[in-house]
């Protein structure tokens, strides 16, 4: 367990699925958690506070420029600071079966504008307010699907950890780093009824078993504390070993 006490944590994508299950996390740990997606975070933000820690809701769009800023303008409202930012909002569902011959220009698009460009805002807003401290710490979400090329979706994960890299060379100097978790597919919402085969593709992994939000906040937590100072530019596979 790591004392997140003081710190301030945006999470996107935290209405509900995993984003929601970190927010819970951090603020049992002791941060203030500031929970950012386009749907309803009313019931998220409560489970959240009812760790104890003083959390909110903001609605916002990480495809639009101007609420993300927004958002990022009401943290600096609310708390003076902003200690992490977990870019977890993200699109999945659909995108794995959509190959790049058939794939249309809807599906490409939002995969691109929501996954890659809505990770790049919200680094681009957070990191001044950061900058400010000289700390900060930023966690980008990928895959395991990253790995291979022939989905839109594992493209775009692709993307979000080259452009880790990239964003880490930026920021290291402002006492910034700039990490990515790629979760195995089993640890996805709902990943046993979604993905055909999960259970078997979790039986096949060195651990054995489904993965859970419990492991990639676990993993996430340590790159988001004092001691990973010294490591940044990464891409941490939390994946039970998947080959």
């Amino acid at each position: 367990m790591v004392d997140f006490g003081g710190r301030v944590v945006v999470v996107t994508g935290a209405a509900r699925g995993l984003g929601r299950d970190y927010a819970k996390y951090f603020a049992r740990d002791g941060a203030n958690v500031v929970l950012a997606d386009v749907k309803d975070t009313e019931a998220a933000a409560a489970e959240a506070s009812a760790q104890g820690t003083a959390c909110i809701g903001i609605e916002t769009d990480v495809t639009d420029r101007a609420s993300v800023e927004s958002m990022v303008d009401r943290v600096r409202a609310e708390y003076g600071r902003l200690d992490v930012l977990v870019n977890n909002a993200g699109l999945w569902r659909g995108l794995a079966e959509a190959g790049l011959l058939e794939c249309p220009d809807n599906v490409w698009d939002v995969a691109w504008a929501v996954n890659v460009t809505g990770t790049w805002r919200c680094y681009q807003a957070a990191v001044p307010l950061m900058a400010e401290h000289e700390f900060g710490r930023v966690v980008n979400i990928s895959s395991m699907a990253a790995r291979g090329g022939g989905n839109t979706y594992g493209l775009t994960k692709h993307a979000v950890e080259h452009m880790t890299a990239g964003m880490a060379a930026e920021v290291g100097r402002k006492g910034i780093t700039v990490n990515c978790i790629a979760p195995g597919i089993s640890a996805f919402e709902a990943a046993a009824s979604a993905i055909p085969g999960a259970e078997q593709i979790a039986a096949a992994n060195a651990v054995g078993r489904m993965g859970t939000s419990k492991d990639l906040y676990d993993a996430m937590a340590y790159l988001c504390s004092d001691d990973a100072s010294w490591i940044t530019g990464q891409t941490v596979r939390v994946d039970g070993g998947a080959r």
